[in-house]
């Protein structure tokens, strides 16, 4: 009776945590729109973000609005759109805890066999959401200025600059 009532516990917290752990991994999120060249939206596209240093792959299809939104891990990736009739859409973004990167891609008829990749940066404004916050890298962190250390080239007093 103890053993069977320990089992089904075991087996309902597991469940309950599932969702938790699931959501745990969600650190960041590619969305965007892919259209043809002419502007008009592309349902129907397999759009893949291949994370630069795992390999770990994530992939959408865009909607009958030609919109796609993929939950995915922090760091490097390389987003491709890829529909036959069309040359493949490749762009690389990095990705920073909590950020939603909005990557929209065009794509062009498959008559001439070409290849374009697009790099950018993040914006330094986010415009998709209302959170006040900011992510620092960690060259940022080995830049700051440490109080009781002196830059480079600069000789100190022993004093406290705040005096």
């Amino acid at each position: 009776m103890r053993s069977r009532m320990l089992v089904r516990l075991i087996v309902l917290c597991t469940i309950l945590a599932l969702p938790v752990m699931a959501h745990a991994q969600e650190e960041a999120v590619v969305s965007g729109r892919v259209t043809d060249s002419s502007g008009g939206v592309m349902p129907g596209v397999t759009v893949r973000a291949v994370h630069e240093v795992t390999g770990n792959a994530f992939e959408a299809v865009t909607d009958e609005l030609g919109a796609y939104r993929m939950a995915v891990r922090v760091g490097a990736f390389r987003v491709t759109a890829e529909l036959q009739g069309f040359n493949a859409m490749t762009r690389a973004v990095e990705l920073l805890l909590g950020q939603t990167a909005v990557v929209n891609l065009q794509m062009s008829p498959a008559g001439v066999a070409e290849t374009l990749t697009v790099t950018g940066e993040a914006p330094l404004i986010e415009t998709t959401t209302s959170v006040v916050g900011g992510n620092v890298d960690p060259r940022q962190v080995a830049e700051l200025p440490t109080y009781g250390r002196s830059p480079p080239g600069r000789r100190t007093t022993g004093r406290s600059p705040i005096a």
